[in-house]
């Protein structure tokens, strides 16, 4: 599947959002002091990681390089 430019900007800085919520929820767990607390925001990371991962692909298959996290 071939991705326009603008398509390309776009999942870009939609994977740049999810790389920037991953790294929030994973320092909200890291300060979390009440354990039920610290799963969810785990749980909630995890689930941006599956986010991110499906949009590496998109970009993988249109031909691009997708971004790291950083």
């Amino acid at each position: 599947m071939e991705l326009t430019n603008k398509e390309k900007i776009l999942l870009e800085d939609q994977l740049q959002a999810e790389y920037m919520c991953i790294n929030k929820y994973r320092a909200y767990a890291a300060q979390a002091v009440d354990p039920e607390i610290k799963h969810l925001f785990d749980l909630v990371a995890k689930q941006e990681e599956q986010h991110a991962n499906t949009l590496k692909m998109l970009l993988q298959q249109g031909g691009f390089n997708p971004p790291k996290q950083q």
